[in-house]
């Protein structure tokens, strides 16, 4: 008894100093990205991005770092920076369903139309309830005159999400620009009822 009590010691001992290494380990090799969290987090967003930016130099296949900095870079506008970022994420993994969705926004916000729409329907491909990549490729069609297409769209948004509300608000916009003024402003009254903060629709105040 005496025996097999020192040896289930010295097993857990054993076992608590692999856990340690192991966490040792895992934390030394991340700790760009750790780090880089850390300064997202307290809004040091420079510091982060020469975080990220150290992390996927070290690890190239660092998917997370690399789609935060993407992700950092659209958010600032920095759309040449982010494309870069994305394209050399989607290199090395292509399904990555964030990172189809941001590029085609980056391509949107760069009036390349084409390679967003190639974009969002890759995304659509991993995710087909994605409605970030649905209510976008509504946007575009608003934006190039192809309404019907772009209502289908936004349709389709509002069977995943009823109260979306880019989609309800570019509804009304679309009637309005093909002369259905009727429509029109019952689509934007539609729009207040379902996305007001108000007591009557207490769950909008919530977003």
């Amino acid at each position: 008894m005496i025996l097999r009590g020192k040896i289930t010691k010295i097993f857990f001992l054993l076992l608590i100093g692999s856990l340690i290494i192991i966490s040792f380990l895992y934390i030394f090799q991340n700790r760009h990205t750790l780090i880089a969290v850390f300064y997202q987090t307290v809004k040091l967003h420079d510091k982060a991005i020469e975080k990220f930016t150290k992390a996927v130099e070290l690890n190239s296949n660092n998917a997370y770092a690399y789609y935060q900095l993407g992700l950092m870079y659209k958010d600032r506008g920095a759309f040449d920076r982010a494309e870069n970022i994305y394209k050399k994420l989607l290199k090395t993994f292509p399904d990555h369903p964030d990172a189809n969705y941001d590029l085609g926004f980056v391509y949107r916000e760069k009036g390349l139309y084409g390679k967003a729409m190639t974009q969002y329907k890759k995304a659509l491909e991993i995710n087909p309830e994605n409605v970030y990549a649905l209510s976008d490729i509504g946007y575009i069609y608003k934006e190039i005159g192809r309404y019907e297409e772009a209502l289908s769209e936004y349709n389709k948004v509002l069977e995943i999400d009823p109260s979306h509300p880019y989609a309800l608000w570019d509804i009304a916009v679309v009637y309005e620009r093909l002369g259905m003024i009727d429509k029109a402003e019952e689509q934007f009254k539609h729009y207040h009822e379902m996305t007001d903060c108000s007591f009557r629709r207490f769950w909008n105040c919530l977003d």
